[in-house]
């Protein structure tokens, strides 16, 4: 099952593409995938059994969140749902939970064909609090298999935000995939995979029919560290088709690519970029993948996405986070005007006081707007303060 963050809804297209965690992605290596380190991250329950390291983390947090605009998603900060121009109505609203509490399992160990590693990991954001998976996945050697990150995106390029949605303009995505990840000199790395497809195709006004899935996405990596961090270039390629029932189906090519990078700049601090563009890749943040034209083509969505954060550390306890991003996606001229998205920004700055080795609270400021296909547009502000206990 293909679990995007915050899904968008089946009339929002564009802005852009894909987004991880947030915060919690970023501050452990438990997310990581082939290429990178097996060993188990520091923190949690550890044991070792024969060559086998078993380790239990997560966290508990808490987020008390308060909205000044009406937005349709009131426990993550999810700019797609901000309701356009002529919709707002007074948004004051208070919600707590702790929905982003997380529970995961990895076990590290030698095998024949190479090093293994075997990771579960799940949270509470699902209906009613249940539990849902995020991330089950298998390595040994230069193979992975399940459900993790997409291969397109940089997890290790995450800036380290409260809010759960995290920035909307760039690859975020955990989805079911085989790949194959080859090692190079100095810690560098490429790998390709397929992963399992999942369009969304908004019809033609008056069509009827559904959203196929002809092929899987092939998707590929090539992974650069340098003396300040990294840079990665990510690429994915897939086909979208709707089948109307009667008629002939239409199919659609496509592509994308996000150049991302993660600096140290000085001290601790560090800076993060990513540019994302391609045709369909909304689809690597839960978005429209394609629409209709005026002359009744199916046509890949084009989608342009930027994201720019810093981290300062203004003590080795306290550190802040500031960051942007805005997506826009060149919609069709036959999709609806008033509920297809177009254009999204999204902007935050936070304080973390690291008041215990295993044990932080923060607050945040976030905005957003979100521009529909018409020139509509609204906005939303918000507050939230969260307090976590790692395992």
């Amino acid at each position: 099952m293909r679990t995007p963050r915050g899904g968008f809804t089946s009339r929002i297209v564009g802005a852009l593409i894909l987004a991880s965690p947030s915060l919690a992605a970023q501050q452990t290596g438990q997310d990581q995938q082939a290429g990178a380190e097996v060993e188990p991250t520091p923190k949690g329950i550890q044991w070792t059994t024969g060559d086998y390291k078993w380790k239990i983390g997560g966290y508990i947090k808490v987020d008390v969140i308060h909205d000044f605009d009406e937005i349709g998603s009131t426990d993550f900060f999810d700019v797609r749902t901000i309701p356009t121009a002529g919709a707002n109505e007074p948004g004051d609203s208070t919600r707590i939970h702790a929905r982003q509490t997380r529970l995961n399992l990895d076990v590290t160990g030698p095998t024949s064909a190479g090093a293994f590693r075997a990771f579960f990991e799940g949270d509470f954001f699902s209906d009613q609090n249940g539990f849902r998976m995020r991330h089950a996945y298998g390595t040994v050697g230069h193979v992975l298999g399940g459900q993790t990150w997409s291969t397109f995106m940089d997890e290790n390029a995450m800036p380290e935000t409260l809010d759960f949605e995290s920035p909307v303009a760039f690859p975020l995505i955990r989805q079911a995939q085989v790949r194959w990840t080859q090692e190079l000199e100095n810690g560098n790395y490429f790998a390709v995979s397929l992963e399992d497809p999942d369009s969304d195709v908004i019809p033609a006004a008056g069509l009827t029919g559904e959203t196929d899935e002809p092929l899987p996405d092939l998707n590929a990596r090539v992974h650069l560290k340098n003396p300040l961090g990294h840079v990665q270039l990510g690429l994915f390629s897939g086909m979208a088709r709707f089948d109307p029932g009667t008629g002939s189906t239409n199919d659609a090519w496509l592509w994308g690519a996000n150049l991302s990078t993660k600096l140290t700049t000085w001290g601790s601090d560090n800076a993060i970029a990513q540019i994302t563009y391609g045709e369909g890749v909304a689809r690597y943040r839960g978005g429209n993948t394609a629409a209709y034209d005026a002359n009744g083509n199916l046509d890949a969505i084009p989608t342009l996405g930027i994201l720019g954060s810093y981290q300062h550390y203004w003590a080795e306890d306290f550190r802040s986070s500031v960051g942007y991003s805005w997506g826009d996606g060149d919609v069709p001229s036959g999709a609806p005007p008033a509920t297809t998205t177009e254009q999204l920004q999204y902007g935050f700055a936070n304080l973390i006081w690291q008041f215990a080795d295993r044990a932080w609270v923060g607050i945040e400021y976030l905005y957003g707007e979100r521009q529909t296909f018409d020139n509509a547009d609204g906005t939303a502000h918000r507050i939230q303060i969260s307090l976590r206990f790692d395992i």
